[in-house]
């Protein structure tokens, strides 16, 4: 079995760089594109860590077609989720071959594909061009700004992963590929959990992400924790309305455990931030807030509801990418002001 990691960012990069690191018997092969992908395929992937500063030299490729995708791989898409669709269309149809080099389907008819992103929409673009699609709830307080170059600022465990089939009950066929996948995962410094309701836990996941567009607007050390609070409890009252059951504080932390004990990176800048915090500092052009914030707003207005904060949030982090606005472009009073 060979993992095939779309997306070698934070996520994705993290994840590489310790299953090549490793000794598994399942070593990945990444995709990578532009200056971060040639910086790969040039130099290596270096990780660094609290504990190590390493360069691991894992096989990388630009897109399928630098690939011969075969029955036994498992894709794991970790780009961001308003990249998702893209990613999806240019996969789905790549050939698989068989160990003899004949061509026995395509991605979509035979691969399985786990999706390692934020927000709850990626599963669901998926489904409609694989017909085997898990979801993942991940956990990594992981960080990708530099061509070449990953950071994770936890050691040793590197992020906790919270697998299962989606729109589907597990079955034997299921469990033996998430079981390897496990024993991979696990040797290679992850805790992995095997559920059967993963989306329960990616809409806690949710939940606690919606702050992610405030964290880059709000200048470094503005306390925005009741802006946190505030959107957290506007979409807690839209899952209520919708029906939406989620994993609760408690459980997250008990699953979580000791992933967000952050630790100084040696030689990295302290001030790091989250994903969409990492987009805006990349000067990436995209976020993923459509699809955390503007998820609330869609569950809201699906039921002729409104969700006010959250849609204010997802307004104001496209207007800052639209004009260039780098970190901290605003104080949390500043911010407090534009809300409703």
């Amino acid at each position: 079995m060979r993992y095939v990691i779309i997306g070698a960012g934070a996520i994705g990069g993290v994840l590489g760089a310790r299953l090549a690191q490793g000794s598994g018997q399942h070593p990945p092969l990444l995709v990578a594109r532009g200056k971060h992908g040639a910086a790969i395929a040039r130099d290596g992937l270096r990780l660094r860590t609290p504990d190590q500063d390493v360069t691991v030299r894992p096989v990388v490729a630009s897109g399928p077609d630098q690939v011969q995708l075969q029955s036994d791989d498992v894709l794991v898409m970790a780009v961001k989720t308003q990249q998702a669709q893209a990613a999806l269309e240019q996969w789905v149809d790549a050939p698989v071959v068989d160990a003899a080099g004949e061509r026995i389907g395509t991605a979509g008819e035979l691969l399985p594909i786990l999706l390692a992103m934020n927000g709850v929409e990626s599963e669901r673009l998926a489904l409609r061009m694989f017909a085997r699609v898990y979801a993942a709830c991940v956990w990594m307080p992981a960080v990708h700004l530099t061509p070449g170059e990953v950071i994770s600022r936890i050691a040793p465990v590197s992020g906790t992963f919270i697998i299962g089939r989606y729109a589907s009950e597990l079955d034997a066929a299921d469990r033996d590929l998430l079981g390897v996948l496990e024993s991979d995962w696990s040797a290679s410094s992850f805790t992995v959990h095997i559920v059967d309701d993963p989306m329960r836990w990616k809409y806690a996941k949710l939940l606690g992400n919606l702050a992610n567009a405030v964290q880059a607007l709000v200048k470094n050390g503005g306390d925005f924790g009741p802006l946190a609070e505030r959107l957290r409890a506007e979409a807690e009252g839209i899952y209520r309305a919708s029906g939406i059951s989620w994993a609760s504080e408690a459980e997250e932390a008990t699953e979580r455990g000791d992933v967000f004990s952050i630790r100084p990176v040696p030689g990295a800048p302290t001030d790091l931030g989250g994903s969409t915090w990492q987009s805006f500092a990349r000067g990436a052009g995209s976020i993923e807030t459509d699809y955390l914030n503007g998820e609330i707003a869609l569950m809201a207005r699906l039921r002729a509801l409104r969700a006010p904060l959250n849609e204010a949030v997802q307004r104001l982090a496209r207007e800052a990418v639209a004009s260039g606005s780098g970190v901290g472009s605003m104080t949390v009073a500043e911010l407090s002001a534009l809300l409703p």
